[in-house]
């Protein structure tokens, strides 16, 4: 009998499903949709995490494989949630950086922009459109999420929000 296949890595990311974090796990790890044309493809465990910390956490507590989390960005510098986590939890080292453009994308009901009362968003992405959104929709609130995806039900539903 020939050694066993290794397993497929277990890999955190910051969540929900959809956010930039997922699409960057998904390019280190894609999974395999077919494992009939390929029986040894080794398909990895994508598992979304609520919050950067949470993320890291079960890296160093033997939850998971691997965490991906934001660390930097070109306009508005390091990710402040990551670099504490960095120096609070032993045991974190990097293994990997990737570079991916971010391209934002304002998604509403509204049939104009003026009828946006409330913006929805991570604050590292409000504050990388804080230029866009003072020129374009400075009536609206910008309201914190913990994920740029998180509040997608509710802007569905409620054609003043984005």
């Amino acid at each position: 009998m020939h050694g066993s296949l290794p397993s497929p890595p277990t890999v955190a990311y910051l969540g929900p499903a959809g956010t930039y974090s997922e699409a960057a796990a998904l390019s280190l790890f894609p999974v395999t949709a077919d494992l009939k044309r390929d029986p040894q493809a080794l398909s990895p465990t994508l598992l979304p995490y609520n919050t950067i910390t949470a993320t890291l956490k079960a890296v160093v507590q033997g939850e998971v494989d691997l965490g991906i989390v934001p660390v930097e960005n070109s306009i508005e510098g390091g990710v402040s949630m990551t670099l504490d986590s960095f120096w609070q939890l032993d045991g974190l080292l990097i293994r990997q950086a990737l570079i991916r453009p971010i391209r934002h994308a304002l998604l509403s009901q509204a049939q104009d922009l003026t009828q946006i009362q409330t913006v929805y968003s991570h604050p590292q992405a409000l504050a990388q459109c804080q230029t866009w959104l003072q020129t374009h929709l400075a009536q609206a609130l910008q309201v914190a999420t913990r994920s740029t995806t998180e509040e997608m039900d509710q802007v569905k539903q409620q054609s003043h929000t984005a």
